[in-house]
């Protein structure tokens, strides 16, 4: 039943346009027939709950039905959402003021919130010359923008600037550590540590950094970043991949080697994950990011719908090809 509703759900909200353009870039690296290929994604769509942009992203062309059913797709994930977090308590990862309230003791930064304050904004912009602002309601990364107070600066314009935006929190800038700025020194290069919390035990359950590219202060994957996945020992495994596909054995910018590269404080990230996900129990599976300092790991925030995009990338699998939905089930359902 629950898939019946999740596929009728998606055929109403599906956009024919980008349905039609997945099945021509599948049918062009496959060389398989389009007409195969449409009828794959509908059954595919119902017997693993996946959408078009899943087949794509996931290669499924190139899977088997016993690989195909070890991955997390929308559906899957969906059901993870549901069965470990309770919407009553989304706000405290949704507003961002109050989920730095909540987690004052680990972000490691300074905040000002904008509500008609001028004098507390001057004060603060007098003590942290480099800030971030962002949206309270912050998703994707959308609206943040990092500034850089200058002798120039009219502190005013600035701030009736963000008050017109909505860019009502401001944050002390976060300085990344030395080793983290070899792999990209202009955004701040994130872990994501996606961890589950049940029945008074947490479990990590996947690891991946995001490193960003370009000019863009945010290193989000669908901001011009790039990805890849952590060992349990803190080492970046495999090449980064970005939303097009492309593979980085280094990075573009800085020619820094991915593979290989050891992650600073990678013990102290995850020990601060087992701790802050006793924090809020009613919302048991979160997406955590993480940005290590010099004098360690702060956190960034934490995302109450974790997106499963990232987990399952071809470049990233073990040569059996297989997903991560077993680990997931194995803790939420306690399926082996």
């Amino acid at each position: 039943m629950n898939k019946i509703k999740y596929y009728i759900g998606r055929l109403f909200n599906l956009s024919f346009k980008e349905f039609f353009k997945t099945i021509k870039i599948v049918s062009e690296r496959s060389g398989k027939n389009k007409i195969i290929i449409f009828f794959d994604i509908i059954i595919c769509s119902l017997k693993y709950q996946s959408g078009y942009v899943d087949y794509r992203i996931f290669y499924f062309e190139e899977l088997s039905s016993k690989q195909r059913k070890t991955f997390v797709t929308r559906g899957i994930n969906n059901s993870y959402i549901k069965a470990m977090n309770d919407p009553k308590y989304f706000d405290s990862f949704n507003n961002k003021v109050k989920f730095n309230k909540i987690f004052s003791k680990y972000i490691g930064r300074d905040y000002v919130y904008l509500d008609n304050n001028y004098e507390e904004f001057l004060s603060f912009v007098k003590k942290h010359k480099t800030i971030l602002v962002k949206p309270i309601d912050l998703k994707c990364g959308k609206n943040i923008e990092k500034i850089i107070i200058k002798k120039t600066t009219n502190l005013k314009t600035l701030y009736k600037k963000l008050i017109t935006n909505k860019q009502l929190l401001v944050e002390q800038y976060i300085i990344q550590s030395k080793e983290m700025n070899k792999l990209f020194p202009n955004s701040v290069n994130s872990l994501r540590i996606v961890a589950g919390y049940k029945n008074g035990k947490s479990k990590i359950l996947f690891r991946a950094i995001r490193i960003g590219n370009g000019k863009n202060v945010v290193d989000n994957f669908n901001h011009g970043g790039m990805y890849s996945v952590i060992s349990e020992q803190g080492i970046i495994t495999n090449p980064a991949i970005d939303r097009q596909g492309n593979i980085y054995e280094k990075h573009p910018v800085t020619k820094t080697p991915i593979s290989g590269f050891k992650i600073p404080y990678f013990k102290e990230a995850l020990k601060m994950i087992e701790t802050v996900s006793k924090k809020i129990p009613e919302v048991g599976l979160v997406g955590w990011d993480i940005a290590i300092t010099d004098n360690g790991p702060i956190l960034i925030e934490g995302n109450q719908y974790p997106g499963y995009d990232i987990y399952q990338s071809k470049i990233h699998l073990n040569d059996d090809k297989t997903g991560v939905r077993p680990i997931f089930d194995e803790f939420i359902f306690n399926k082996k």
